[in-house]
């Protein structure tokens, strides 16, 4: 039976200062929730299902993940209606202990190190964790201003990434740019919509740098000394979304081979 406090933590985990003073965030579906207890089950804290996922194809596999000791409640379809976050939701979510701090890094990220300065939307920011992930990237650091990475909506669109991926955390820019020189970093590439060099031009030398892609809105804060790349784009919108932009990019360094 899910406890009062159960419930009220999962209320809780919804909102970023609750998350934030209780130290947890939820992975709400079947994709988020699988990932966690894969990579991280030292850090969950709580289950929970409805009555139909039980009877479901996939609750089987994802129990047989859990750890032994794992705390596990089922509940009635309408009640997890209500701790759910989204509209329509797969039946599953977890509760899981914030992520630590990671310790300094050591050496360059590899392939390449992606930055997110202040990437507001989660669902955006979500996305790009999640395609960083799927091409290769081991690291991504956001800068002061991004969207929560482990927000339950970020979660959902990452589908994991955010128990995949070293997160680390900078106030702007400027610090980025001083510890990616600390490691040895030289060149940071600054994703524009127009003004910089082709994305598919050799010029465009990736391997071992930087690619940053910037806010929504403003794109990336004002830094002198940052070389720009921009995809080339014979309609005449002005922009493409920073997810989608970040999807051409980081493909294009799979395309290279990196």
């Amino acid at each position: 039976m899910l406890t009062k406090r159960d419930q009220q933590l999962i209320l809780q985990a919804h909102d970023r200062h609750g998350r934030r003073k209780l130290g947890i965030f939820l992975a709400e579906g079947l994709r988020g929730c699988r990932e966690g207890v894969t990579r991280l089950p030292d850090r969950l804290l709580l289950l929970v299902h409805s009555v139909t996922f039980r009877t479901s194809v996939e609750f089987p596999a994802l129990a047989a993940l859990l750890p032994p000791d794992a705390h596990i409640e089922e509940v009635a379809d309408a009640e997890f209606a209500k701790l759910a976050v989204t509209e329509t939701p797969q039946g599953v979510l977890c509760l899981f202990r914030a992520l630590d701090e990671p310790p300094p890094a050591r050496e360059l990220p590899k392939p390449y190190l992606l930055v997110l300065d202040r990437v507001q939307d989660p669902g955006n920011l979500g996305t790009i964790l999640r395609t960083a992930w799927a091409a290769g990237l081991r690291e991504a650091w956001c800068t002061e201003g991004c969207a929560e990475p482990c927000g339950p909506k970020a979660v959902r669109a990452g589908m994991g990434a955010q128990f995949a991926l070293t997160l680390r955390f900078f106030p702007d820019l400027a610090a980025v740019r001083a510890e990616f020189a600390r490691l040895g970093g030289t060149q940071l590439w600054a994703a524009v919509p127009m003004g910089g060099i082709s994305c598919f031009a050799p010029e465009f030398a990736v391997a071992g740098q930087c690619l940053i892609i910037g806010n929504e809105a403003n794109g990336i804060t004002d830094l002198a000394g940052l070389d720009r790349v921009t995809i080339p784009m014979p309609g005449d919108a002005e922009s493409l979304n920073a997810a989608q932009a970040a999807t051409v990019l980081l493909v294009e360094g799979v395309r290279r081979g990196l």
